[in-house]
This record gives structure tokens, sequence and C-alpha cells, in this order.
């Protein structure tokens, strides 16, 4: 086995005689783990400038039987690596059982809804995969990269997956999640939670709602924002929107419907609200008190910052507001007129996206560095997000906390923040079940790799083997088994064309995996494999942290499936662990500040 050594480019000659002595002697004295490249060409030098001048001219002028130590140095069997060193991936640890599973869910905590509401609220589940204690990435020591069997890639990419049934009959079926961590701790987040809520229509009948909330939150510089997001975003869109829907007189638990731009607003409230405390309440708190051991609890959520993708939907009106702020994106697949259909329900809002360009220029017309190679003054790449108080406080303030407590510099060209904003954009769309209408909410990692196109064309292949929809005749039908490895035909009809395209370009043709019970852990695998290749799936799960983050993103993909389940309808029925598409489980935390 040999090993190559890096140093500057810099010229020695010596026989091979003698670069084995210096050779052996430095490994006599060195970890047999490691060499230090640096000290082994130090001691050439000297070894070389021992030697007589003639003979150093001599072995100058040689052409043959001399070794030359420029810039690369090679050293053969003189090194014996210690192989016990290494992590051993036999030892990976399996998947849980499913009874295990479902203790595990059925054990998770539940936030607390606001008082308002605290009655009502029916389910909430999130999870965030942070301290993994099991995962090749823990080690502490470096370690070697392994390629992973099919069986250890099917343990690390199902870790953290979950599904459920959702028995209730009012127009969502089920939902997946799946999160495949590339940052350690995972950067991403996500939450969900259901909501019974009474309501009286507007011809005067007494019904019941659903409300569902679907989260998927995407930190960067930390985990402490989307965490936060996690705990605390929901809850405040819930408390805003008790505001909004009016008791009735006489029956405090009936409700009036309000109008759906009050609704829009009341969402934006909860946002605004909740990214207010993060920066500036609490920053105002702990310049006020100087309380330097809560400073990490209250200066990382807003020193670090977080994207968030929000969807609420209402069952009685099968109204789907979604909210977002940052790059996150959320995708409607529908069948309509006899083809499958795309439409995004979020538009990236980004530096290089042409309206929000126009918008932060407008807001600051005297500053022409404010964008910047596509970033918030050359910088940061999403144009609204919590938290990133470095974009959306004075410098005066900034420079106060960083000297009081800690924080980075000032970015460049910090003139007149605020800059990024957590104010969602939000759209509003009419689900028909009779479509066969699902949702797929994801953290900007999976559009790196796939277009809007193979995203739906990938969960109606999984559908059609799980015998949610009949296969649809194509052009590939003609030709037998040869295109039954193909993706159906998507249409993209997104009128809006500003979001980031894939970085990647596939080479598979079409091709993909198909061997999931989970929909999103299918979609990650899918986006992994650049076109249906196991190899490449493989290799690059194979990379540990932190080097896997040049090559993937943390990856966080929530899919809902509408449809009306009237077979099972019960508006009290429970949510259900779909146990054969949850092999990680919902007792996985993040450590909290």
């Amino acid at each position: 086995m040999s090993y190559m050594l890096s140093t500057r480019p810099k010229f020695l000659y010596l026989t091979n005689k003698q670069l084995q002595t210096i050779s052996k002697r430095l490994l006599s004295s060195t970890s047999k783990t490691s060499i230090n490249s640096s000290k082994l060409l130090n001691s050439s030098k000297t070894f070389f400038k021992s030697l007589p001048k003639t003979e150093q001219q001599q072995y100058q002028k040689q052409g043959k039987n001399v070794a030359l130590v420029s810039g690369i140095i090679i050293v053969g069997s003189y090194i014996a690596f210690n192989q016990s060193n290494y992590y051993n991936l036999d030892t990976l640890p399996s998947s849980p059982q499913s009874s295990q599973v479902a203790a595990n869910a059925a054990a998770g905590s539940f936030a607390k809804p606001p008082k308002l509401l605290e009655d009502k609220k029916l389910f909430s589940t999130s999870t965030s995969s942070m301290h993994q204690e099991n995962s090749i990435s823990h080690q502490q020591h470096k370690e070697g990269i392994f390629l992973l069997n099919d069986e250890q890639v099917d343990t690390k990419l199902r870790q953290f997956e979950e599904s459920y049934f959702v028995n209730r009959g009012k127009g969502v079926m089920r939902y997946d999640i799946c999160q495949l961590p590339s940052n350690s701790p995972i950067e991403d987040d996500r939450a969900e939670e259901i909501i019974q809520v009474p309501i009286l229509q507007d011809n005067n009948i007494k019904t019941t709602t659903d409300w569902l909330f679907f989260g998927v939150f995407d930190g960067h510089g930390g985990w402490t924002t989307s965490s936060k997001l996690r705990d605390e975003l929901i809850n405040y869109v819930i408390n805003e929107l008790g505001t909004i829907y009016k008791p009735v007189q006489g029956e405090e638990n009936l409700r009036y419907v309000p109008n759906s731009a009050t609704i829009d607003q009341a969402i934006k409230n909860g946002f605004l609200k909740l990214d207010h405390e993060i920066v500036n309440k609490n920053i105002e708190k702990l310049l006020t008190d100087g309380n330097k051991a809560k400073a990490a609890e209250l200066l990382m959520p807003a020193l670090s910052g977080s994207c968030a993708l929000l969807s609420f939907y209402d069952t009685n009106s099968k109204m789907l507001k979604v909210a977002v702020t940052g790059d996150s994106r959320a995708i409607l697949g529908s069948f309509k007129n006899n083809h499958w259909t795309a439409r995004q329900l979020s538009i990236d809002q980004t530096g290089s996206n042409p309206t929000e360009v126009a918008r932060i220029i407008s807001e600051h017309p005297d500053e022409p560095k404010v964008i910047r190679n596509g970033r918030v003054l050359g910088s940061l790449e999403p144009t609204r997000a919590f938290g990133d108080c470095r974009y959306k406080l004075p410098a005066s303030i900034q420079e106060r906390i960083y000297k009081q407590f800690f924080g980075k510099r000032l970015p460049n060209y910090l003139t007149s923040p605020p800059y990024v904003t957590a104010e969602p954009v939000i759209t509003t769309t009419k689900i028909n079940p009779d479509n066969n209408d699902f949702l797929v909410m994801a953290s900007d990692g999976l559009y790196e790799m796939l277009t809007n196109e193979e995203i739906v064309g990938l969960v109606v292949k999984w559908m059609e083997r799980e015998k949610m929809v009949k296969p649809q005749k194509s052009f590939w039908n003609f030709f037998g088994k040869v295109g039954e490895n193909k993706l159906p035909e998507v249409e993209d009809i997104t009128m809006d064309k500003a979001s980031k395209k894939p970085i990647r370009k596939s080479t598979g043709g079409g091709s993909f995996l198909l061997q999931d019970n989970n929909v999103s852990t299918h979609l990650i695998r899918n986006a992994l494999s650049n076109g249906g290749s196991k190899e490449q799936t493989s290799m690059i799960i194979s990379i540990p942290n932190p080097v896997s983050r040049r090559y993937r993103d943390d990856l966080t993909v929530t899919v809902v499936f509408f449809g009306n389940n009237l077979n099972e309808a019960n508006e009290n029925g429970a949510l259900e662990i779909n146990a054969s598409a949850t092999a990680g489980g919902v007792d996985a935390s993040k450590p909290k500040l």
C-alpha cells in the first residue's frame, strides 16, 4: 500500500538508500497512523546539506538511481496503519423494530397549543436528528471512507423516516416524512400538527373542520433557529388564527370563518412576531440584563438563520395555503385532463430571483452592492429568513453584542439594515381529491438534484406500485419492459419560473429506483441516484460528515396525500403510525440550549 504526502514544491535529490534511511528513522519516532510530511522534508534537507558540496553537485547531476522529492513524497511499505482505528461498518446499528417505533411515537412529546385552542389540538408530530450516537460521522478520530453496501445504505436512508395514516375521512389520507443529515447536527427541522375547530358556516350550519399544518425549516449557520421554528412557529400561527376566527356570541367554542385575505395576514403576523422575538426581544433582554450565562440560549437563534415553509390546510373549505420564507419549496402534483401536472406553490426567495432583487433594491436605492453575486451584501443567498440578525440589526447594536458577548464580524457593505425579512409570501390553492392531488414539501437540498417534473413523476411511479393510482399509458408502453423503468410524462404548469434549477443534470435517461415503502425516502434515494444508479447513491451516502456537505445538503422531505378515505371516515379518528414506512422513530431530538 502506497501513500502520498504533499508539500510545497521544493527539490532535493537523494539516492533510494538515503531516502529509505531517513524514512525508517522518522517512522521509529512518529505514530504508526500518520507521517509528518514537513518533518520528512526537513530531515531530507538536513541530510542533503550535511554532504560535501562536491557530493551534493554529483547527486544533482545524476539522472539514474535517485529519488526526486518534489512536492510529492512516496512512502511505501514502511507505513503500518492500525486498521482498528477505522470504523467497522459491519457494526452499523440495524433499524428499530416496528413495535419499538410505535412505542416511541406513542411516548413522543407534543407541544402545548395556545390557551385559545388548547382543547382542540388533536395531533402534533415533529422530529429532528441531532446527536447521532450511532452514526458513521460521529467518530471523534479521523477515519477511512468505505463504500456502504445495500443494507447499510437502506439503514442510513431510513434512519429518520416516519409515516402516518390520518383516519379521519376529512381530506387527508396519509403523510410521509424523511430526513437525511449532511451536517452534524442536521440543520433542517420539521413539524406537523392537526387541530379540530368547530365553525359556523355562511349558511349557519354548524360543523367541525381540521386544520392541518406541515412545516419544513431549512437552517443555515447552525441548527438553533430551525429548532426554534420547530417548537414555536405553528403555535404562533395558530394563536394569530385564533384571534380572527371570532367566537359566536353565546357559543364560545363555535367560530366564524374570516375571509382569505384576513387569514393570510394572520399567518404573516405569526411569522413576523416569532422573528421579532428571536431577533429583537431576546437581544434586547440580553443587553439589558447582561446575563452571560444566557448568551448562547438567546443569541444563537438570532445569529444563525432558517428558511421556513409552512402549509395550512382547512379540510372544510379544502383550501391549502402555503407560506414561504426563503428557498424551501412546495409542489402540488395533480392528474388533470388525462395527464400529470406539477405546480410550484412557492417561489424561491433568493438573490437570483428578479422580484426579490427589485424589492430589496427599491428599499435600499443608494446601495449599489446590496445584491452581489446573487446574495444579500454578497453573502446571504436567501432574501427572506428567520434569525440572521447580522442582516437586520444596526451596526452599533451588533458591535455591542459582539464586544460584550460573542459573534461574527459585521457583513461587508452593511449600511441601512434590515435587508432581510421573515415575512412570508402566501399562495392559496383549492385542493381537489378527485385529481389525486398530493403535496411535496422539501428543503432546497432536494431541488438541487431533481426537477419539479422528476419529483412528481417519482411520486406517481411510487403511487402506481402502491395501487393508489392506475398506471397511465404512454409512448414507452409500446416497448414493453423497456419502458417500465421510465418516469411518466409530467407538465410543469408553474407560472413563475424564477426558482432555482437543479445543479446536476441526470445521466440516467429518466430511470429511477423503486424499493421504499415511504415515499419521502423514495424521493431522497432517487435524488442521490443521478438517474437510478444504486452505485451513485451508495457513493454519495458513504461520504461522512463534514466532507459530505461539499457534495449534498441536508435533506428534509414531507409528502401529503389528499383524498376522501370514506371507508375509514371518523372525525374522531386517531393518527396511526404506518410501521412499514417508519424505520426511524420519533424519539430523536435536537439538544436545546
